[in-house]
């Protein structure tokens, strides 16, 4: 089973994602700031972190350069789900590594279809690595 993590510090957004990914077969971890998100993904290692930018305690900023320099977390695929409109903020966010990036407000098939196609992306990866590595 998967497991994702959502760090959102909107109530009622998380607890609707948090629905949805429950609905579609994944184990679901809630945090409603930048740092609980920070541990959540420590200690669970998800399949997959979904992240505001706009948090209290630690930034989406913060916790992303954290997961992407990190050894144990840097493989983990980052979708931003956040108010952050302009585009030098989703071209930031892209290259300091966020696999998508979704504007508020959102369409949560549209999240769940981006999530899935995150998650293949990733799986192609791991499965290239693994084939490179048995050459």
């Amino acid at each position: 089973m998967r497991q994702v993590v959502i760090i959102e510090d909107e109530a009622d957004i998380n607890d609707l994602l948090a629905r949805w990914f429950a609905s579609e077969g994944f184990r679901v971890t809630t945090a409603g700031d930048g740092r609980a998100g920070l541990h959540a993904v420590q200690q669970t290692r998800p399949d997959l972190v979904i992240l505001d930018m706009r948090l209290p305690t630690m930034s989406g900023w913060e916790v992303c350069r954290w997961l992407r320099a990190s050894e144990d977390t840097r493989r983990i695929p980052i979708i931003v789900i956040s108010a952050i409109s302009g585009t030098e903020d989703r071209i930031a966010a892209l290259e300091m590594g966020v696999d998508d990036f979704i504007v508020k407000p959102f369409s949560v098939r549209e999240v769940m279809a981006r999530s899935r196609a995150v998650l293949r992306r990733s799986e192609q990866r791991i499965a290239s690595a693994r084939l490179e590595g048995s050459r």
